[in-house]
C-alpha cells in the first residue's frame, strides 16, 4: 500500500461515524512469502492475529454467520470485526490456522469446491482440519469463474453445486458465499439466493450495518500492513477506499471487464 493511502486509512479510522452497530469484515488471500500484493507474510499475519487477541475487549471478533441476527436485533452497540479467507490456499492451512487457534479467533474460509487438491490449494483433508479447528467453511463457487459470464445452467452448477459439494464433504449446512474476485451482478446475487445461501461477501470496502443487504456484505482485504495501518483497518479505515473502488468498478463495467 502506498504511504499516502496508508495515511488516509489511518485518518479514516478516527472518524466517529457511523453511530450504532457496525461491523468491519476483513479478508485475506495468501498467508505466505509469495503470492503478490495481497499475500501477507506468515510472521505479519501472526502479529495481526495477536493484535486482535490482545484487543478483543475493545474490538471483539465475531463469527460471520452470527452477525446478521445480532445486527437485526440491535443487540450490540460496540463495533465488531469478522475475519474471512478466500480461495482455500494451502498456505492458509499451514500458516493461518495456528495463529487463529492460538488466539481463539473465529473465521470463515471460502473454498472453491472443485479446486480442492489442485496445486497450491488445500486438500479435502486439510479443509476438514480447518473445519475441525473452528473455522467455518463457506462456498466460493466450484471453479472460481467470473459468474457474470456464466449461462443459466453453468451459473447454477457453480453456485448451488459448490454448496452441495461442500455439504457432502463436511456433513453440515454451508450457508455463506463469496463472489469469485468480487464479481457479481443482480442475476448472480439472485442465483446465490436461490441456492439457499443466507449471506454473501463482496470485495468492496464498507461497514456492514443493519441496513446492509445480506448477500452484498462489504469487505476490505488485508496486506502486509504496518501495525498502525492494520489497527486502523480493523477500525474501519479501509472504508476510505470505497469511493475509489466504486469508480474502478464502474469503469470495468463500461469496458466489459472486472475490477
Amino acid at each position: 500500500m502506498r504511504p499516502a493511502v496508508a495515511v488516509a486509512v489511518q485518518l479514516r479510522a478516527r472518524w466517529p461515524l457511523p453511530i450504532g452497530p457496525a461491523v468491519a469484515v476483513l479478508g485475506w488471500h495468501r498467508v505466505d512469502l509469495e503470492g503478490g500484493r495481497l499475500a501477507v507474510p506468515p510472521s505479519v499475519f501472526a502479529r495481526q492475529m495477536d493484535i486482535l487477541g490482545e484487543n478483543r475487549k475493545h474490538v471483539p471478533v465475531a463469527q460471520l454467520d452470527q452477525v446478521s441476527a445480532v445486527l437485526a436485533a440491535g443487540e450490540f452497540r460496540a463495533r465488531r470485526v469478522v475475519l474471512t479467507f478466500d480461495d482455500a490456499w494451502a498456505d492458509n492451512h499451514a500458516n493461518a490456522l495456528g495463529p487463529l487457534s492460538r488466539n481463539n479467533l473465529p473465521a470463515t474460509l471460502y473454498a472453491p469446491s472443485r479446486l480442492l487438491g489442485a496445486a497450491g490449494y488445500m486438500t479435502r483433508a486439510q479443509l476438514l482440519e480447518m473445519d475441525a479447528g473452528g473455522v467455518t467453511i463457506g462456498a466460493h463457487s466450484r471453479t472460481h469463474p467470473d459468474l457474470r459470464a456464466c449461462g443459466p445452467s453453468d451459473l447454477e452448477r457453480e453456485i448451488r453445486g459448490s454448496k452441495e459439494d461442500l455439504e457432502d464433504l463436511l456433513g453440515k449446512p454451508v450457508t455463506s458465499f463469496a463472489y469469485p474476485t468480487g464479481l457479481m451482478d443482480d442475476r448472480v446475487v439472485a442465483a446465490v439466493a436461490a441456492a439457499g445461501f443466507t449471506s454473501a461477501v463482496t470485495s468492496r470496502p464498507g461497514w456492514w450495518r443493519p441496513t446492509t443487504a445480506a448477500l452484498r456484505i462489504p469487505r476490505g482485504f488485508m496486506e502486509g500492513f504496518s501495525d498502525a495501518t492494520y489497527r486502523a483497518a480493523v477500525r474501519g479505515g479501509l472504508n476510505v477506499l470505497g469511493p475509489l473502488d466504486a469508480i474502478k468498478l464502474l469503469a470495468s463495467y463500461r469496458h466489459g471487464g472486472g475490477p
